[in-house]
């Protein structure tokens, strides 16, 4: 499975899950969503006894054994359009176990795309978009990034065309499960008031965290499961990371392996 990537100085909603399934290996963390150094420890600490690199980092190796039994369905769009995404995101998932949904050039891709996740199963813990983007945008099946209001006819998703895009992205809603988030793994989404607008929007159509990179993502290797920089995350109707988190279910007692 394409497991995110995840390191001290993170801060996001995938942070607070983890922080509750080092709670039910026998860690004391507030579920805050920031990746600092209690946290750190407590991942080094989950490390030594099972045989793994004591790095303090989760990633594919440390995921499954933290994550053992605790049912975190990941679901990948890749915009395929452009074909360096295909030989870089596309490729790195499926080595890592994933099965991604690859969107080619089209019209209506958004609609192409919500049909496609919808079908690939519900409870969702992460759903990453991969593409090209921009301050406030985010191309779905575009190849590239354009400021065109119709977003080359909703190949991607921008201020200008949310609200025509509103009743398709809404149906994403039920596919969600307690932990459910979303990762716009895109160039500058997240950068300034535009990006904030739109991660928000989002975030408030669908009721989850809703998190985009605010530099340049390179992507490619181990940069496909984490963000390059600082990131921004908008919470369903203006909340907190902190209290998003501390407001998740606690998973149930389980030592993993």
């Amino acid at each position: 499975m394409s497991y995110p990537l995840i390191r001290q100085g993170d801060n996001l909603p995938v942070v607070g899950v983890l922080q509750k399934l080092l709670n039910r290996a026998g860690a004391s963390l507030t579920a805050d969503g920031a990746f600092g150094p209690l946290t750190k420890a407590a991942v080094q600490n989950f490390q030594r006894p099972r045989g793994l690199a004591v790095d303090g980092v989760i990633g594919q190796n440390s995921w499954p054994r933290v994550s053992a039994n605790a049912n975190l369905p990941i679901i990948d769009c890749i915009d395929v359009f452009d074909p360096s995404l295909a030989e870089l995101e596309e490729s790195d998932i499926r080595r890592a176990g994933g099965n991604p949904i690859v969107i080619g050039g089209m019209s209506n891709g958004v609609e192409q795309a919500v049909t496609e996740i919808l079908r690939a199963g519900r409870g969702v813990f992460l759903l990453r978009f991969h593409g090209h983007g921009a301050s406030g945008g985010a191309g779905i099946s575009a190849g590239h990034w354009t400021l065109d209001p119709n977003f080359q006819h909703r190949s991607g998703i921008n201020m200008n065309n949310l609200e025509q895009l509103r009743p398709i992205i809404s149906r994403l809603r039920g596919v969600f499960g307690p932990y459910g988030c979303v990762q716009f793994m895109h160039c500058e989404t997240g950068r300034g008031p535009n990006g904030r607008q739109m991660l928000s929007a989002i975030a408030d159509m669908l009721q989850v965290p809703v998190s985009a990179g605010v530099n340049t993502q390179f992507g490619g290797g181990s940069t496909t499961f984490r963000f390059e920089g600082p990131t921004v995350t908008a919470i369903p109707g203006g909340g907190s990371l902190r209290s998003w988190c501390e407001s998740r279910p606690n998973f149930a007692g389980f030592s993993p392996a």
